[in-house]
């Protein structure tokens, strides 16, 4: 499973407290202990995980019925 925080504070990650800044992602995997670590968007080099991320959103934009005719989703910003 993966978390994406678009809004809201930086995330302090372990073990160190370094403030990761908000949109950055989680991933619910041990190697990310359990979606305690944050990832930075400009970090994720993973080109199938962003497409991954993207058709996400999409699906739940159209499961919920939210307009978003006007949405623009740069993938290269991910």
């Amino acid at each position: 499973m993966i978390r994406f925080d678009v809004n809201g504070s930086d995330h302090a990650n372990p073990p160190n407290n370094e403030r990761i800044p908000t949109p950055h992602i989680h991933i619910y995997t041990e190697e990310y202990n359990n979606g305690g670590i944050a990832i930075p968007l400009k970090d994720i080099e993973d080109l199938e995980l962003t497409d991954e991320i993207i058709e996400s959103l999409d699906f739940f934009m159209k499961y919920t019925n939210i307009k978003h005719d006007n949405v623009i989703i740069e993938p290269r910003l991910l």
